[in-house]
């Protein structure tokens, strides 16, 4: 059963210690399945060039073929999950922050592949709601058609909302720069976007299944702002308060310049690292399969209390 925002959940004494055991073996499930994915997904991944990649992708039923655990395992793992977001629905309500993917699970999502790239698939209904474009190389040539702009509110816009807000959808999401090497399993590596327009239109589903390559370390970031849930999609080594501005429609309140009074301090909901918008740079560290999702979590404690912050 998917999982409803505002459901309302009773666990008993015996549940409880049900879902610590639960927990427990999803525990050791999830580190088995990080090793074997740290140890050779990489090199199981699609090899050659580019355009074998889009062959290999087509010729497979999904790009998450050989990352996922046994069916048993996943059905514990699931278990663990929908219990724990059941218990913090029952306790305080629906909250975007309490539901959050590990980085073990956003990671199982993908296929890495040479270069820093990770390979999926997307399921988009149509009308897609996304604008395509030529993409660069280093060489001033082209290199593949991708997608340059997410129309807000449009289907594809949805779909980032369902992953990486509210995490109806378990599946992936779109980023702008992601590459498209096939539609519906066929190839388009060296397709033009009239030919890809081509293959959209003439599915005969409601919906279309879009293979993606993403450069995890090079391409932009997508910064998702709670509890607006408002997404920004920047370039590295921007400010991160300009992403956070712009996603939350307003000035951010600091009262310094380098992040010590921490008026502005923001967590990030998968990692729980602490951001200072106001100072931190978004830089190459953030592997971008995942979005950067920050929630306010001012310092109350301080001087900062004795300052005026910006936008008071």
């Amino acid at each position: 059963m998917p999982f409803r925002p505002g459901g309302m959940a009773t666990i008993t004494r015996k549940q409880a210690r049900h879902a610590v055991t639960l927990a427990a073996l999803a525990l050791a499930v999830t580190l088995k399945a990080t090793l074997g994915f740290a140890g050779g997904v990489v090199r199981a991944g699609l090899r050659g060039a580019e355009p074998s990649a889009g062959k290999a992708a087509s010729a497979q039923p999904s790009a998450f073929e050989g990352l996922l655990p046994a069916a048993g395992a996943l059905a514990v793992g699931a278990s663990a999950i929908a219990l724990r977001r059941s218990s913090a629905s029952s306790s305080k309500g629906w909250s975007p922050v309490a539901l959050r993917a590990t980085r073990v699970e956003w990671f199982r999502k993908v296929r890495r592949i040479s270069g820093d790239r990770a390979v999926f698939d997307v399921t988009v209904k149509k009308p897609m709601g996304l604008v395509l474009e030529y993409l660069p190389d280093k060489k001033g040539g082209m290199r593949g058609v991708g997608v340059s702009e997410i129309v807000k509110d449009g289907n594809g816009y949805e779909l980032n909302r369902k992953v990486c807000v509210t995490e109806e959808d378990e599946g992936m999401w779109i980023l702008e720069g992601d590459r498209i090497i096939a539609v519906n399993g066929i190839e388009t590596v060296d397709a033009s976007i009239e030919d890809i327009a081509r293959l959209v239109g003439e599915s005969p589903d409601d919906s279309v299944v879009l293979t993606l390559c993403r450069n995890t370390r090079l391409g932009p970031i997508k910064v998702v702002v709670l509890p607006e849930g408002e997404f920004a999609t920047v370039r590295r080594n921007s400010r991160l308060s300009s992403a956070v501005e712009f996603a939350k429609g307003k000035e951010i309140k600091y009262g310094c310049i380098d992040g010590w009074c921490g008026t502005c301090w923001h967590r990030e909901r998968v990692t729980g690292w602490l951001f200072k918008p106001c100072s931190d740079l978004i830089t190459t560290d953030w592997d971008n399969v995942m979005p950067m999702v920050l929630y306010p979590k001012p310092e109350k404690a301080g001087d900062a209390t004795l300052l005026s912050p910006r936008g008071q």
